[in-house]
């Protein structure tokens, strides 16, 4: 598991859990939780089994090759100091080689890779390979080397390298001191036996390394937690960078308020017919028959508000109509710019009413 940048916040207090962003972000340099081993481990059994399976084939090849070549009247007439001849030999090794290694190779590669994939899913990042040149500072390398968690991994690969070889020293002394017994068997049951001698060192061996590697992966995953985990600080900051700054999101409310109180005093100018608490309530109504389906509140407001609406309504001329109960339900239920609802038409018609008939009596 990458590491790199971690080391400066483990004595900090990381009481925060882990956001989206803060995996995202460490998933983007590089950093994610892998165990070497688990994958290691997978790939080493992916080539083990293709060898197992390709058994026979490889036997009979070898078996083939090395008649050829140990027969007597090819030994008898092959010249050694020949180029030619021990070139096709040499090259005959090869091809056979490459066709026993190279489906083993590619079963652990894709096995390894598929494995890696499972754990850490799709991540691409130039940010591991980069170079640091505080890696190479030596004091820091110095400070690393005599560093707890330095002592604690090499204990703990020490002590996994020491049980490792105690188990497979007492499996190899088991199956040395059996083998005496196959000494008079036929070859194919001598052959049959060291592969049954094989197959309980390796299957033994990989079962201890695989508790190895469940271990470490649970180990990298658990280390992978607290190091995605943020400080109080970290925290803050990444909210404000996520939501925004909240002193300018309060300036940027502001602002809008103010160019839409800007807009609704303008509107009050145009309006028809002002209808008042009296005081502590102001709606202006405007009514286009031919553009609008229905009267609209383009303003309204309550004490100071409402006192501003009257002062402009008063400059501009528009007329104010005092209707306590109207005034209070159109400030209750009907939004700024929203059409007044059909209960209250007839209330609004009459109101519209009385102001065109006062404006014609006017004139």
């Amino acid at each position: 598991m990458a590491e790199g940048g971690q080391e400066d916040r483990s004595t900090e207090d990381l009481s925060e859990e882990a956001s989206q962003q803060r995996v995202d972000d460490m998933r983007e340099k590089g950093q994610v939780s892998q165990s070497k081993e688990l994958t290691g481990l997978l790939a080493l059994l992916a080539a083990a089994i293709t060898t197992y399976m390709m058994a026979p084939k490889i036997g009979s090849d070898l078996a083939l090759y090395m008649k050829d070549v140990f027969r007597a009247d090819v030994s008898a007439k092959m010249n050694l100091g020949s180029n030619e001849i021990l070139g096709d030999t040499l090259m005959r090794a090869l091809k056979i080689i490459v066709a026993i290694g190279f489906p083993i190779s590619i079963a652990g590669f894709v096995i390894g890779v598929v494995s890696s994939f499972a754990q850490i899913g799709s991540v691409f990042s130039f940010d591991p390979i980069q170079p640091d040149f505080s890696k190479i500072d030596p004091l820091k390398g110095f400070g690393r080397l005599v560093s707890i968690k330095h002592f604690i991994e090499s204990g703990r690969v020490m002590i996994k390298m020491l049980i490792a070889a105690a188990i497979a020293y007492g499996l190899v002394k088991t199956e040395i001191l059996q083998s005496p017994q196959y000494i008079l068997h036929d070859p194919a049951s001598q052959f049959a036996a060291y592969g049954h001698s094989v197959k309980v060192i390796f299957f033994t061996l990989f079962g201890v390394f695989a508790v190895f590697a469940a271990i470490d992966f649970f180990m990298q995953r658990r280390e992978w937690g607290k190091q995605v985990r943020l400080t109080k600080a970290e925290a803050k900051q990444e909210h404000k960078e996520r939501d925004g700054d909240p002193h300018m999101k309060a300036r940027i409310r502001g602002i809008m308020r103010d160019m839409s109180r800007k807009r609704m005093m303008a509107n009050v100018k145009k309006a028809d017919v002002i209808i008042t608490n009296p005081t502590h309530i102001a709606i202006a109504i405007s009514y286009d028959k031919e553009n609008m389906a229905a009267p609209r509140v383009v303003a309204k407001g309550a004490d100071l508000m409402a006192q501003r609406i009257r002062e402009i309504a008063k400059e501009a001329g528009v007329p104010m109509v005092e209707n306590v109960p109207l005034a209070r339900t159109l400030y209750k239920t009907v939004k700024l710019n929203q059409a007044v609802p059909r209960a209250l038409y007839q209330a609004v018609a009459e109101v519209l009413a009385y102001v065109y008939r006062l404006k014609n009596h006017n004139l």
